[in-house]
């Protein structure tokens, strides 16, 4: 009865443990997106962003990966009932926790030079809208996506002077890019349509750029820390776990010795004449024995 209490005991584990991986291949694949996430948004404005504002997503997205493969070794280790698997699982987890806080610090951090890296940014490539086509393009998706026109406003455009053949959209005599239109008009005249811009965007781009990069920073970080809560009760169940696995091994291995113990002393008493006895040893004695 006691034998078979004590399967039930380690398949309950072997069970519970298997569960705790499942949740961790989910939570891999669910950081994995987030990291996927943040970084496609990143690289819609990349023209905008410093190098080093990728590197959080990024991390995130490897950390990501790693869980993943983590997690094969808690599986393994429940299904072959290896206290040393489940041991790794946890301490890698361990490591694992240490590098989502550190993401999350760097996610934080860098929140607080959005406002400067990206004023500046926009600010001194305006200019070269008409000369570099990868400053066209940025402005264009931002102003078109974002639904706004220039830095502030798109009074900003008027210091920038487009060449000689090339139309945009004329505002009390300032030239502004047709991507600031918000609402077009065509007709057909001559058989030919013409298209006539009647709505501008009246937001500029600064706030809405950095509304979108410092949100996507906060998300990444409290993603990161999150999971990392999520690891944190992981890994305590782990270890618990392990010892859980060891004490039923121990217990396992205890009843099979005393089982062993009952058969031998049952079959010594029923068999006391091939009992071996032990064998008498002389020791040689040299002096005199008084009478």
């Amino acid at each position: 009865m006691a034998q078979t209490n004590l399967e039930v005991g380690m398949k309950c584990i072997k069970y519970m443990l298997l569960c705790i991986t499942a949740i961790f291949v989910l939570t891999s694949a669910l950081i994995i997106s987030v990291g996927t996430t943040i970084y496609a948004i990143y690289h819609d404005v990349s023209f905008f962003l410093e190098d080093h504002f990728f590197s959080p997503a990024t991390f995130v997205i490897v950390i990501g990966v790693i869980m993943l493969f983590v997690s094969l070794f808690g599986c393994i280790g429940a299904l072959k009932e290896s206290t040393c698997l489940v041991n790794i699982f946890a301490v890698i987890l361990s490591i694992v926790f240490v590098l989502e806080i550190a993401a999350s610090i760097a996610a934080y951090a860098l929140r607080g030079q959005v406002t400067t890296m990206l004023d500046t940014n926009l600010r001194d490539t305006m200019p070269k809208y008409y000369r570099n086509p990868e400053v066209q393009d940025a402005f264009d998706f931002i102003q078109s996506r974002l639904n706004c026109c220039g830095v502030d406003s798109y009074l900003d455009w008027s210091d920038v002077f487009p060449p000689t053949g090339v139309n945009g959209i004329s505002v009390a005599n300032i030239s502004v890019p047709n991507s600031c239109c918000a609402e077009s008009r065509f007709e057909i005249v001559d058989n030919t349509q013409i298209d006539e811009c009647v709505k501008l965007y009246a937001n500029g781009c600064l706030p809405r750029v950095f509304y979108l990069v410092y949100q996507s920073a906060g998300l990444l970080g409290a993603g990161a820390m999150t999971i990392a809560f999520i690891q944190i009760i992981g890994i305590i169940f782990s270890f618990s776990l392990a010892s859980s696995i060891r004490k039923a091994k121990n217990e396992r291995e205890r009843r099979r010795w005393e089982i062993q113990e009952q058969m031998i002393n049952a079959y010594t008493s029923l068999n006391p004449d091939n009992e071996k006895t032990s064998p008498i040893v002389y020791v040689p004695f040299h002096g005199q024995t008084n009478a």
